[in-house]
C-alpha cells in the first residue's frame, strides 16, 4: 500500500504536465496539408534569348500559357503527377512543331515548383529551379 499512493500520485503529476504547452523550444509539427489544396507551378524566362520567339506550355499535353522573353506564368493546378512540357510556338516566323520530350512532375498539396524556360538556337527546354 505504501508504494501505490506514491505510485499514483506521480502518474497524476504525469497526466497534468501532459496538458501543458510543448517545452520551450519545441515546436509542434505543422498541420498536414489539406488534401485537394492546389499546387502550384512557375515557369519564368529570361531577356537573354536567342530569339524573340515565343514559347508555349503544355501541361498534360494541353497549351496552358505562351511565354515571350522575360516573361512568366504562374499556374494553380491539382496535385499528383503531371506531364509538363515546353516548344517553341507555331505562330511566325519560328515555325514551332509541339513539344518532343515531356517531363512528369509529381506535385504534392500546396507544394509550389519553379522552372526556367531555356531556349537554345537548336532547342527549348525547362530546368527546374531549387529553392
Amino acid at each position: 500500500m505504501r508504494l501505490i499512493a506514491p505510485a499514483l500520485l506521480g502518474l497524476l503529476c504525469m497526466a497534468a504536465l501532459a496538458n501543458d504547452g510543448l517545452p520551450k523550444g519545441i515546436e509542434q509539427m505543422p498541420a498536414d496539408p489539406v488534401a485537394d489544396a492546389p499546387a502550384r507551378l512557375i515557369f519564368s524566362r529570361d531577356n537573354n534569348a536567342p530569339n524573340a520567339c515565343d514559347v508555349e506550355l503544355y501541361v498534360n499535353q494541353q497549351v496552358v500559357a505562351k511565354l515571350g522573353p522575360g516573361e512568366h506564368s504562374s499556374l494553380d493546378l491539382p496535385s499528383g503527377e503531371l506531364s509538363v512540357a515546353v516548344a517553341m510556338s507555331p505562330d511566325g516566323y519560328c515555325a514551332g512543331h509541339g513539344p518532343d520530350v515531356a517531363q512528369s512532375v509529381i506535385l504534392r498539396p500546396g507544394e509550389t515548383r519553379q522552372f526556367a524556360v531555356m531556349v537554345e538556337p537548336e532547342q527549348v527546354f525547362l530546368a527546374p529551379l531549387i529553392d
